[in-house]
């Protein structure tokens, strides 16, 4: 019987970008999913393709009880719960994203094994890594030093919740996953100028006729990104093959530069206006790409299958579908 099968599986923060496309993938496998949102910033419209296949909760994650409520009865819980902002709104309100992450790493956890869940996915970030890390960047790098500056409460609460994930491999029966996806994005996306990320920000004011458009930073900084349904696949087949609470990064190592990126989107959508780069503001790591030697290890093979242009695309119809 293939993995998936008839598995009881939760996957918290299951109405975001990323979680619903794992919650897709799941069905097609014939798992049995219940999704766990508080629907803050996920939003169930998306996953309206499957809504009738699914058990949907609406629920704070951030109380024990309630992650309690949500995993019981489940043999696999996927833990993409978290508060998940753009670069300033991190940098400015490092206590908010410290504090909620922190809750939303422990109790999923906590409750998932007072409730008896067999395998546990702790889903952590590539914003763990320290500033100055190597490039492409090994697994090695995420216990060194401090996570990059602008990012440093969400980072943080993030590699404790990968340590509390260990020490429940250690003392406990309970199997335990940890993937770190590197720069997601994709249909879905979140375009809230205060809290969005850098494509779907720029996408925005590409779209919507800013002139200038205004980048943060040099814009000579660099990042590998990865569709949000390549990162689904990607934490799912670490989950099945590889549950032995040692770190793994989902991404790919093509980088692109953040000026180069911006110069792709005004093609794509025949409006170039002028851009200033605004160098007052955090541009975060200087550099950003993935080793994915253990990756390609654990999976057979896995690599990211769309590419940029095609997830750009995607993205564009998107945005144009939101607006009209």
């Amino acid at each position: 019987m293939p993995f998936w099968e008839d598995k009881k599986v939760l996957v918290t923060g299951g109405a975001g970008f990323i979680g619903s496309h794992l919650v897709e993938f799941l069905i097609d496998e014939r798992a049995k999913v219940t999704v766990a949102d508080n629907l803050e910033r996920g939003k169930f419209e998306n996953l309206k393709n499957v809504e009738k296949d699914i058990n949907f909760i609406k629920i704070d994650l951030r109380n024990l009880d309630n992650c309690k409520e949500a995993c019981q009865g489940q043999e696999v819980v996927f833990n993409l719960a978290a508060k998940v902002t753009g670069i300033e709104y991190n940098r400015t309100h490092q206590k908010e994203m410290f504090e909620n992450n922190i809750l939303l790493q422990i109790f999923p956890l906590k409750a998932a094994y007072e409730m008896g869940v067999k395998r546990f996915c702790q889903v952590s970030t590539a914003c763990i890594y320290p500033h100055d890390a190597m490039v492409p960047t090994p697994e090695s790098e995420g216990t060194r030093g401090e996570p990059e500056p602008t990012n440093r409460g969400y980072g943080w609460a993030k590699r404790m919740g990968e340590r509390l994930a260990e020490y429940y491999a250690q003392e406990t029966e309970m199997e335990i996953v940890m993937v770190r996806p590197f720069n997601a994005y994709g249909p879905r996306d979140y375009y809230d100028e205060k809290t969005s990320h850098v494509i779907p920000a720029l996408i925005k004011k590409v779209m919507d006729g800013s002139n200038p458009v205004v980048v943060w930073g040099s814009g000579n900084q660099s990042r590998v990104f990865v569709h949000a349904k390549d990162f689904a696949k990607g934490i799912m087949l670490v989950t099945e093959k590889y549950p032995k609470a040692d770190p793994v990064n989902v991404g790919h190592d093509e980088e692109i530069k953040i000026k180069d990126l911006l110069r792709t989107i005004q093609d794509m959508t025949g409006i170039h206006n002028e851009v200033f780069y605004d160098t007052s503001k955090p541009e975060g790591h200087p550099r950003r790409a993935t080793d994915t030697t253990k990756l390609k290890k654990v999976t057979n093979g896995f690599t990211s299958s769309i590419s940029l242009e095609e997830g750009l695309k995607e993205m564009i119809w998107w945005y144009n579908r939101m607006k009209y």
